[in-house]
């Protein structure tokens, strides 16, 4: 059951949001990438910060950790926001006083346990570099649905002032319920119980202010051989599944990831000193995920100046070693696409990992 509480006043000590510096998610900023006129620097400040916090958030201080491609425990892998009643599920942006659905992506390298979660929607703090709450919530929800999901309503133009963006700010605990320590804000699930603190920028639209969720789901290859989606339930080690059979230990197998040119939408803003309106183009940052090997790169990239009609990404997955599976295993793909301005969709893929 979702519940909305209703605004804690603030200086009541049931509540409060102050910043944080855990962290394990991580919207894409257009405001940061905008900053940054070097392409490789922008993959720098977003891919770098993330699999920065995510090392020490998951992994801890030591010589050695996980790829952040790879699900191993239960994470929190992203937020997708469609606005209004979903008649129409690509739009992401909502009006002032409009409602939204937000519901989040949540996988396990197994069954997914129980969860239970805790959002407050509120302002961004007014530091660029900080991705908490700035000021009291507008609303806050828990729940204990999986996947997570929540209907906010963006305030008016009086309650917005002067931002441009909301935030969804939380902890996704497993067994155990969140909690919010009073004095410093950090979060926490009860019994010391694993979870992940996760936020989400919401971009509020206007009129002349919109963006879509692209979409995630087109047409994959696995090298070079078409890849579709399996039903939920199916075992891809199954006899006769159409899904790749991988050899155990291979290597520097390539995986096509389609796009569509409508995916990179282009927007206005002002840009420069001094500023000016500036026309700009989306580019496409797909996080990939696996539950066994290794991807060469947590990302593959399609560049906003990339003219092709419909651009293919590729990313390179090398499969688990014979000594890290004894038997045929089921392999689970997840594909984030992320479009920068908080337009987000995914989708999975299966194979079976042979010793």
């Amino acid at each position: 059951m979702t519940t909305t509480r209703p605004l804690p006043q603030v200086g009541r000590p049931d509540v409060t949001f102050t910043p944080s510096a855990e962290r394990t998610i991580m919207t894409n900023r257009k405001d940061i990438l905008d900053r940054s006129a070097d392409k490789k620097t922008t993959r720098l400040v977003l891919a770098g910060a993330a699999l920065a916090l995510t090392a020490l958030t998951l992994a801890g201080c030591g010589p050695t950790f996980d790829p952040a491609s790879l699900i191993k425990t239960t994470r929190v892998l992203g937020a997708r926001v469609v606005a209004g009643d979903g008649s129409d599920p690509t739009r992401a942006a909502p009006q002032p006083g409009e409602s939204a659905t937000v519901t989040w992506l949540v996988e396990s390298p197994a069954e997914t346990p129980p969860l239970g979660w805790a959002f407050a929607l509120c302002a961004p703090a007014a530091a660029s570099t900080r991705l908490d709450c700035g000021s009291a919530p507008f609303a806050l929800f828990q729940g204990t649905e999986d996947p997570p999901r929540m209907t906010i309503t963006a305030p008016d133009a009086a309650e917005l002032g002067a931002a441009q963006n909301l935030l969804l700010y939380g902890r996704v605990c497993v067994d155990s319920q969140p909690a919010f320590d009073p004095t410093s804000g950090l979060p926490s699930c009860s019994g010391g119980k694993p979870g992940t603190t996760a936020t989400a920028t919401i971009l509020v639209g206007g009129p002349t202010v919109a963006n879509h969720n692209p979409t995630a789901e087109r047409a994959f290859t696995f090298d070079g051989t078409s890849w579709p989606a399996t039903a939920p339930g199916d075992d891809p080690c199954a006899a006769g599944a159409a899904v790749p059979r991988v050899q155990a230990g291979t290597e520097k197998h390539i995986i096509g990831i389609a796009t569509a040119g409508a995916d990179r939408e282009t927007y206005t803003i002002l840009y420069g000193d001094p500023p000016v309106e500036t026309t700009k183009r989306e580019s496409l940052q797909v996080s990939q995920f696996a539950t066994a090997g290794k991807f060469k790169s947590a990302y593959t990239f399609i560049e906003a100046d990339d003219a092709t009609a419909d651009p293919v990404g590729e990313a390179r997955w090398d499969a688990p070693k014979v000594a890290d599976i004894g038997a045929a295993t089921p392999v689970q793909f997840t594909f984030v696409v992320h479009d920068g301005r908080g337009g987000t969709d995914w989708t999975t893929r299966a194979a079976c990992v042979v010793p």
